[in-house]
């Protein structure tokens, strides 16, 4: 959630100033003031929470302070708007960073982040009862034991697994933005009417290679190592190898074993990492891991992250050229509210396509895994011939996958029924995976569901496409959709 709030706060850098008055003046000391008391209230909720746990030792406490840190990062960014809109942030960050391009935003964003880790601070005692309890579970099952961090490392890890994951791609990007408004406005003469819409493909253009370069910068932002040779290195490469999926390197996502989670950083084969946590490789089963493995191989092979950025975009233009013909056709009165609803025609689009198509490439990635092994099946004794491949999916290879999103969330202190909003939840992942046993391979229900949301993605660009044309083409110089 942090990093999507981050994405959120560079949003409204560009989108809330149209929503401000002409002449605002600049009121820094006030919005100081809205910010720090929201914080240092909830930072005192924090503590009451906590010694509320500590004295009853009730679990719903825990879940009380998971949902006031949700909110509290919610009402920062709340209360960030409200000081771009009716405060005049932006101004007096102009002032600070004398305008200079890339400061100035960074400038911007820099109270809300520095409020998400005051309260990460105040919430990170209670995180840390969380490992407690679980050392006490993980010494009774006979799992390997989590090492205790201090408080400054769990908010430093927060820092660089949360904040900087969104952090550093963003002022990437808005380099790469101020590079291409410089380009523009040096040759508006010649490119005429056609500098708007170059623009906007500059910047979609910008999200993909920034996205393409971002991993390398990302792994020494994190802690990552090389992962050593051996069995367990073996089998994942083959997971990947038998895949077609190529990588740079498979690393060791080193998290003081607080973290069981794997990934797949970047679109470009050789900027592209292949990531585990120590403790998802400490405490997985090698089936497992194969598993966590293909599932991530999958994202790669069906070309997940590309699709996902593209159907965002695409919905996002399809609002706001909706907005923008309604507007030319009915012409009401400009007002705030009515930007909002514009701001929400684009931006309110994007973000629920970006949830409904994120959601189902898990489902298709959970599924990938489980034809995988299938294909690659485990014999039924040590030293014997692996088992023939299967034509559909078998019991044994989504047992596994269900049983590595079991220990994981489990692990992670997540329970399975909690919905979030890019992978829905454990428990409706798990009951997809079981409905798809002795299916065949080729005839999965949710690979028909994301081939028409492909298609449905192409058909809406090309008419974004068109209608992009057309505006240049036929309307009157200097009016645009």
């Amino acid at each position: 959630m942090t990093t999507g709030l981050v994405i959120l706060i560079f949003l409204l850098d560009g989108l809330m100033p149209a929503f401000s008055p002409a002449s605002q003046g600049s009121e820094p000391w006030r919005y100081a003031g809205w910010l720090g008391g929201i914080v240092v209230g909830i930072c005192l909720l924090f503590e009451i929470l906590r010694l509320r746990l500590d004295r009853t030792g009730r679990t719903r406490n825990i879940a009380l302070a998971e949902r006031l840190l949700s909110f509290g990062r919610s009402l920062v960014v709340g209360v960030h708007a409200y000081g771009i809109v009716e405060l005049g942030w932006i101004q007096t960050a102009r002032t600070i960073s004398d305008d200079l391009p890339v400061i100035r935003e960074l400038v911007t964003a820099l109270p809300p982040l520095v409020a998400f880790v005051i309260l990460y601070w105040a919430y990170a005692p209670i995180q840390r009862r969380i490992r407690e309890a679980l050392l006490w579970r993980h010494l009774h099952q006979g799992v390997p034991v989590l090492p205790d961090r201090s408080r400054g490392a769990l908010v430093w890890e927060h820092i660089r697994h949360s904040i900087l994951l969104g952090l550093i791609p963003l002022l990437m990007l808005t380099a790469w933005r101020h590079i291409g408004e410089f380009a523009a406005a040096s040759q508006h003469a010649n490119l005429g009417n056609w500098t708007e819409w170059l623009l906007i493909i500059w910047q979609v253009a910008g999200v993909f290679v920034i996205l393409a370069v971002s991993p390398y910068m990302l792994r020494f932002v994190w802690d990552t190592v090389p992962l050593s040779g051996g069995q367990l290195r073996e089998s994942v490469e083959s997971v990947f190898s038998r895949n077609h999926v190529s990588a740079r390197e498979v690393l060791v996502w080193q998290t003081s074993s607080g973290i069981l989670n794997g990934a797949l950083m970047g679109i470009i084969p050789r900027a592209r990492y292949v990531l585990f946590t120590d403790a998802l490789l400490q405490l997985l089963p090698l089936r497992q891991v194969e598993a966590v493995a293909a599932h991530e191989a999958g994202h790669g092979r069906l070309h997940h992250l590309p699709w996902l950025l593209g159907a965002t975009i695409v919905s996002s233009l399809i609002g706001a050229t909706a907005f923008s013909i309604f507007f030319e056709v009915v012409r009401p009165e400009e007002t705030w509210y009515l930007s909002a609803i514009g701001l929400f025609c684009s931006a309110g689009l994007g973000f629920f396509v970006l949830g409904f198509a994120s959601r189902r490439f898990e489902l298709q990635a959970d599924a990938f895994a489980a034809k995988d092994l299938s294909r690659y099946q485990l014999p039924f004794e040590e030293g014997a011939a692996p088992l023939p491949a299967s034509p559909e999916v078998t019991h044994e290879s989504a047992a596994s996958m269900i049983d590595a999103l079991e220990t994981v969330s489990r692990l992670n202190g997540t329970p399975p029924e909690r919905f979030t909003f890019r992978h829905g939840t454990v428990r409706a992942r798990q009951a997809h995976l079981a409905s798809i046993v002795g299916v065949p391979l080729t005839k999965l229900p949710i690979d028909r569901t994301v081939t028409r949301l492909k298609v449905a993605t192409l058909v809406a660009a090309a008419a974004i496409v068109l209608l992009f044309i057309g505006g240049v083409l036929f309307l009157p110089s200097g009016d645009t959709l």
